[in-house]
């Protein structure tokens, strides 16, 4: 399921507003119909024929009739009578009652563009009722969102006070269109909208990443209906994107302890392992991301991710045999392997290579990993080679054993990298300051380690170009 439809949730949308206004008379009217066709008798069929001729004339009366059918999704006869009182109107304005009917029957038979033909004569036959604009809308809103708006934008100037720009929001949010619903959305006072229209709105400003106006409006809304799910969901949401955890956490206790009729999704326990990571409590986090892969609906590239997830929190307990399970099964359900997955696994043992709870075996078992990995990595993709040395060349030193023999290790993986390095010509400060740390370390491997005071000299030189008061390299050139 999409984050978007998990954020309205079970939200209301105007579509779901009443189709058509009436007077309580026409809503009794219909209500008496509706029943007898429930009855389905023989006498009900007579009273609903007596009804029908005592309305013949009526045009609220026929409409009613036709509406009490369409209630049942008896289209032919809800049809009929409604085409009865479009003929009693004889082509005068001033009742859009027949069109407003016809169009709600063709929107039950699944025909868009009869309906908005309707509803475009609702519009024509009483330009003062509101009904024609906004059903016709509602129709257009998926397909020609702007024709849709366009309609209301005429209501407006029939009816100032009704509140177009409400709903010209949620038709651009149904369509998703989020930068022209906020647009919209922020025309009109917090305190004109219902519960779902905030939310809809503070959905939208998150989904266009303006996590602290989205957060603005949850808490607003939040203050209004605290049970609300929408709003305790967007709070933990928006406070997780801003690194306010604490805040976070909060808002994931109300989501899930003190929210009304909350079905949580996988974003939900999602937002919540981030905040519970984010806040360093690992432990927790790892039991909402095995609590999301357990719900339905969750697709393979979800659960995949939670594995991720799941083996960076086991990485920061230190637990690095379970973060290389969960790992594995992560890389496993990739579909292509590519270099930054390899190397993931290489950056494992690395980061418990140099992990000071790690002992001393364990750690020698954790290099010879890495280092064969990275190893296979230059050998597979070579423009990376110089990355990769640079790699090797750094994880002697989180081995437990003297300087001397930490060099010994980085010392040939040094002189890749500054052979690679060191031939390119564009060059940043950044790169220029790297360089120059690896001549430095492999001056020490030449001239120390493996006693090549000529290779000594050819680095100190080098050396010199990029720090010329650099005085081991001076030494090494004074060298006879």
């Amino acid at each position: 399921m999409k984050l978007r439809n998990i954020l309205f949730g079970a939200l209301m949308t105007f579509i779901a507003a009443p189709a058509l206004a009436q007077s309580n008379d026409s809503d009794q009217l219909m209500k008496q119909v509706s029943e007898l066709l429930k009855k389905g008798t023989p006498e009900a069929q007579d009273q609903i024929k007596d009804i029908a001729k005592e309305n013949k004339k009526d045009i609220d009366g026929l409409v009613s009739i036709g509406r009490a059918y369409l209630s049942v999704k008896d289209y032919a006869n809800a049809k009929l009578y409604a085409q009865k009182a479009v003929d009693l109107l004889k082509g005068k304005q001033g009742n859009a009652k027949p069109y407003l009917l016809l169009g709600n029957i063709a929107v039950g038979e699944d025909n868009g563009g009869e309906a908005a033909m309707n509803f475009q004569q609702a519009m024509y036959a009483d330009p003062k009722n509101p009904d024609g604009y906004r059903r016709y809308a509602q129709i257009m809103s998926k397909t020609a969102p702007q024709d849709a708006v366009g309609a209301l934008e005429a209501l407006k100037r029939e009816c100032p006070g009704y509140p177009v720009d409400l709903i010209a929001a949620e038709i651009y949010s149904s369509a998703g269109n989020m930068k022209k619903a906020i647009e919209y959305y922020n025309k009109v006072s917090l305190n004109d909208m219902k519960d779902y229209q905030i939310s809809d709105y503070a959905t939208n400003v998150f989904l266009s990443q303006d996590y602290q106006k989205s957060l603005s409006l949850a808490q607003q809304g939040h203050a209004k209906f605290p049970r609300n799910a929408s709003f305790n969901r967007l709070i933990l949401f928006n406070n997780t994107e801003l690194k306010n955890y604490d805040a976070a956490l909060n808002g994931a206790n109300d989501l899930f302890n003190n929210s009304d009729s909350l079905k949580a999704s996988s974003f939900d326990y999602g937002y919540y392992a981030r905040a519970l990571k984010g806040a360093d409590k690992y432990a927790e986090a790892i039991e909402q991301y095995k609590k999301l892969q357990t719900l339905d609906n969750v697709d393979a590239p979800t659960k995949a991710q939670a594995n991720k997830d799941i083996s960076d929190c086991y990485k920061k307990l230190s637990d690095y045999a379970k973060a290389g399970e969960y790992l594995d099964k992560y890389v496993k359900a990739q579909s292509q392997q590519s270099f930054s997955l390899q190397e993931a696994v290489a950056s494992l043992y690395a980061d418990q290579l140099a992990d000071e709870k790690t002992s001393a075996e364990d750690k020698k078992i954790a290099y010879e990993k890495a280092d064969k990995i990275y190893a296979e990595l230059a050998e597979k993709y070579p423009t990376n080679a110089a990355y990769v040395a640079n790699k090797r060349a750094t994880l002697p030193f989180s081995l437990p054993i003297d300087q001397k023999e930490q060099v010994k290790l980085a010392g040939p993986h040094y002189a890749t990298f500054t052979d690679i390095l060191g031939a390119k010509a564009d060059r940043s400060a950044g790169e220029n300051k790297m360089l120059a740390a690896a001549y430095a370390t492999l001056l020490y491997y030449y001239v120390n380690c493996i006693d090549n005071m000529e290779m000594g000299k050819e680095v100190a030189a080098k050396l010199l170009e990029l720090d010329p008061e650099n005085e081991g390299a001076k030494a090494v050139i004074g060298m006879k």
